[in-house]
């Protein structure tokens, strides 16, 4: 009997010892300046509003750019450049949601000169040629706006499933 009961205690004991934890298939989202695709995070940690009609208040054309790279800069940089674009027609920025979102373009690994982001990987785009890489779904929400600052999040789906979030809360120039 006692020899059943060590048998007993010994086969318990090496069942506990020999389980794994239970790995999360899901990625890990990360927060911040940033957007994630694919689970991986990639930060943009500068933000540049342009208003096309600066004249009067008419209804323009007003775009919002969140980069790791500042447009103004004067020396290119070849790769790793984070770079999402969205605009809409508007007289200013508000508090809000845009959805869906007119025009649009996310990329990563891109290029930087002559105040044009080139090649890259682009993840999505309004008028892209390859219907992949056109969002079925898109929202961007404005938190909050001030003179220099913006708070704002971001959601786009892929046809193929894949989901882009990310966020910005920072200054813009």
């Amino acid at each position: 009997m006692n020899k059943l009961k060590l048998i007993i205690v010994l086969s318990i004991a090496i069942l506990f010892s020999s389980c794994s934890e239970d790995k999360d298939t899901e990625p890990i989202i990360q927060t911040g300046n940033g957007f994630n695709y694919k689970g991986s995070f990639y930060s943009v940690d500068k933000a540049f509003i342009k208003d096309f009609n600066i004249i009067d208040n008419e209804p323009s054309k007003i775009s919002i750019v969140l980069s790791n790279v500042n447009p103004s800069r004067t020396t290119p940089k070849w790769g790793d450049v984070n770079y999402f674009y969205f605009a809409f027609e508007g007289t200013n920025v508000i508090e809000g949601t845009i959805t869906p979102v007119p025009e649009y373009s996310i990329r990563e690994n891109a290029d930087f000169e002559n105040f044009s982001i080139l090649a890259g990987n682009t993840i999505i785009r309004h008028n892209d040629p390859r219907v992949s890489n056109i969002a079925i779904s898109s929202s961007v929400n404005i938190k909050s706006i001030s003179i220099d600052e913006i708070d704002l999040d971001f959601e786009f789906t892929r046809p193929d499933g894949e989901i882009i979030t990310g966020s910005y809360k920072g200054t813009y120039e």
